[in-house]
């Protein structure tokens, strides 16, 4: 019975430390966040796109799932010239996980505006490849809409 009371309060203690070190925004998810909304903003494409790993995935909020840098730029230039056109994002960084010295897991929120509004989460792991950190696979999950 002792035993279990350590390891439950270690368990506890470690819990803890995870959720301040959540506070503290990590520098390198900070800095693709502020890439990716400044591409984005500006409707170009292929700057969004250099962000993604060359075999990266992504899970659009409609589901979509895409595969490698070139079908991922192909979706955001189809967009920008669609439903996307005129459209800003916001994201909010949330926690980062720090899982090897060349792997994170990044969750927060974001928003997009215009025709294709839509709000939700995302959970992106990033790698870094010669020095730089991008994007290996996202996933956005769309807010459900509020119960009637």
């Amino acid at each position: 019975m002792r035993t279990l009371k350590w390891i439950t309060a270690l368990a506890l203690a470690g819990l803890t430390v995870v959720s301040v070190d959540a506070q503290k925004p990590d520098p390198d998810a900070q800095k693709i966040v502020d890439q990716y909304i400044a591409a984005f903003n500006k409707g170009d494409a292929k700057g969004v796109a250099a962000l993604y790993s060359a075999d990266a995935t992504r899970v659009g909020p409609d589901g979509q799932l895409l595969t490698g840098r070139a079908a991922i730029e192909k979706s955001y230039a189809d967009g920008f010239a669609g439903a996307l056109k005129g459209s800003a994002l916001t994201i909010q960084q949330g926690r980062t996980q720090v899982v090897t010295p060349d792997v994170k897991i990044m969750e927060g929120r974001f928003a997009t505006t215009g025709a294709a509004a839509v709000k939700g989460r995302y959970v992106n792991t990033s790698v870094r490849q010669g020095g730089a950190w991008l994007l290996a696979s996202v996933v956005t999950i769309p807010d459900l809409p509020a119960a009637k």
